[in-house]
């Protein structure tokens, strides 16, 4: 019984801090390589909407993969079983891939060389990360059956994985904002070493109490389990027959894609209300983290206390009101605009986000034992990769909605003055000390800076609105370099920031507050009317997988 306990503890905390740099690794190119794209490439709308089409495509695409890759695992064998090799070689391809991405810019800045270039990119970074994320959360179901244990490593793998988002997109922000292009450049390649190091620590300290096909048991022998290699037709059969798994990817469906428009317009959402700053986004980024991490660490009190069904309930009334409360703020005098407000209304969309997908994610594992009591087999694999099936079939209608409310409501043009500053800066900031006093100079005589391919199409007046916008600029010396940098942020402002129009304002606020509240209440009727694997369920389904298993002189060695 010590040295179960030992291995499980070990298991638990290996599992769950590997997970880190995956969630940072997934929020960089997520929530941020559109927002990249729009602030520091330079495209017209045209390009970007584009884009938003190839993203759309992409994520579908990806999605119908997803349940293939959880075929090609369940048929892998090695003698470290089937999901490790997997999550090893995922994890390195990925951070290949991302450095690629933030670091390279075809034929200069912009254009539809970029958007070729996007679409390649972005294909890599699919298979890349399809790779190591369906190895890494199949293996969930096969670390423990007890329902307290798994309450437990689920809670702490949620609980790491919004510890890898927080971090990136406080650090993200903080870096990047105003200094895009190589905030962007250095950010990929920390995560990206990250990410390798965190799944090395899963890949070498995980072990796992549930025999799963390919694995080496504690006898020396290979585990060689009943279930037949898995087909396609088989793949679909097993998603196809189990009724709870349809109904809770629906639910996972519906919830995210309204939990993922606030992280995908959110920046816009700020940058326009509250300012151009990367430190007020991130001190909002650090009421995230906080609101998700510290409730996600009373997960398995919460629901021991109330029931999966009671927490439910609480946890999306406090997502309605925090939607509502933003979606009111400036309206009412005692509801202002203010970065404090903004926080405080977060922290009940956030919170009340974490434990719903904390339930979401304990609902799914638990179809796996209900596959079991119904087939008599588990295909952790291919149930498990319906989760980030439903996930990217959830970001393509993000990005969707993303691409549709940026260019319709004009505020994909408006912030296209802050990418030609950020690129601006860039420019001036690699230059030396001759070369920044000849730009400035250009500056103000109105001349040179805007000769180039990328400005051919532009009217006069443009062009002089643009020299405009960089006499707005700032010039500091950097105290740590003791060269002179360009200081874009006011400018920003008054070129975004001011000149955003009502109708933008309204149209973005709708978008993140209204839209998410009614998809997340969607998903909350289906989980309570159709989901209905309850606790007092689950128990009954692991007492007779058990005797069954026990009726058949089965051996459960730890692996």
């Amino acid at each position: 019984m010590e040295q179960k306990n030992k291995l499980l503890k070990r298991t638990k905390w290996s599992y769950s801090l590997g997970g880190i740099g995956r969630d940072m690794t997934y929020a960089l190119v997520a929530t941020f390589f559109l927002t990249y794209v729009q602030y520091a490439v330079g495209l017209t709308a045209a390009q970007f909407s584009v884009i938003g089409v190839i993203l759309i495509i992409g994520r579908v695409w990806d999605a119908v993969n997803d349940p293939i890759m959880g075929a090609i695992i369940e048929n892998t064998r090695t003698r470290w079983g089937k999901f490790k090799p997997w999550v090893l070689i995922g994890a390195v391809f990925t951070a290949i891939v991302i450095i690629v991405m933030f670091n390279w810019r075809p034929m200069g800045n912009a254009g539809w060389n970029y958007v070729i270039f996007f679409a390649v990119i972005y294909l890599l970074w699919e298979i890349a990360f399809t790779m190591n994320d369906i190895s890494y959360w199949s293996m969930l179901p096969a670390l423990t059956t007890d329902e307290k244990e798994r309450n437990s490593i689920t809670t702490l793998a949620v609980v790491f994985a919004g510890v890898g988002a927080f971090a990136a997109n406080a650090g993200i922000n903080f870096i990047t904002v105003g200094n895009a292009i190589k905030g962007y450049s250095m950010v990929s390649i920390i995560i990206a070493l990250f990410l390798v190091a965190c799944q090395l620590l899963t890949v070498f300290g995980v072990k796992q109490t549930v025999q799963t096909t390919g694995e080496i048991a504690a006898d020396g022998f290979r585990v060689e389990s009943k279930e037949d290699k898995v087909t396609f037709k088989k793949m679909f059969n097993v998603i196809r027959n189990n009724d709870q798994l349809l109904w809770i990817i629906l639910a996972m469906l519906l919830y995210n894609v309204g939990s993922g428009i606030l992280h995908a317009l959110g920046y816009n959402f700020l940058y326009m209300e509250l300012g151009y700053d990367g430190f007020l986004a991130m001190v909002f980024v650090a009421t995230f983290g906080v609101s998700n991490i510290g409730i996600q660490a009373f997960y398995s009190k919460l629901v021991n206390k109330f029931g999966r069904n009671k927490l439910l309930l609480y946890s999306f009334i406090a997502i309605a009101v925090g939607y509502l409360l933003l979606f009111f703020a400036d309206l009412l005098p005692f509801l202002p605009m203010s970065i404090i407000t903004v926080c405080f209304f977060g922290i009940f969309c956030f919170a009340g986000q974490a434990i719903f997908y904390m339930i979401l994610t304990v609902n799914i594992a638990n179809t796996v034992e209900y596959n079991e009591y119904r087939t008599n087999e588990r295909n952790e694999a291919v149930i498990f990769s319906l989760r980030p099936f439903m996930a990217k079939m959830a970001s393509a209608l993000q990005q969707g909605i993303v691409t549709l409310v940026l260019v319709t409501s004009g505020i994909f043009t408006l912030s296209q003055n802050v990418t030609f500053l950020e690129n601006q800066k860039a420019d001036y900031d690699k230059m030396d000390a001759a070369e920044q006093e000849e730009y400035k100079l250009n500056v103000e005589e109105q001349k040179v800076i805007l000769d180039g391919e990328e400005f051919e199409d532009l009217t006069e007046q443009e062009k002089l609105d643009f020299y405009e916008m960089l006499k707005q600029v700032d010039y500091r010396r950097n105290e740590t370099t003791g060269k002179e940098e360009m200081y874009i942020n006011e400018a920003a402002d008054l070129n975004f920031k001011n000149k955003a129009t009502s109708f933008m304002r309204w149209y973005l606020r709708s978008a993140i507050t209204l839209a998410p509240t009614l998809l997340i209440y969607l998903s909350y009727l289906v989980l309570r009317k159709k989901y209905i694997i309850d606790e007092e369920m689950y128990q009954m389904m692991v007492k007779t997988i058990a005797a069954r298993k026990n009726a058949e002189g089965e051996d459960f060695a730890v692996t």
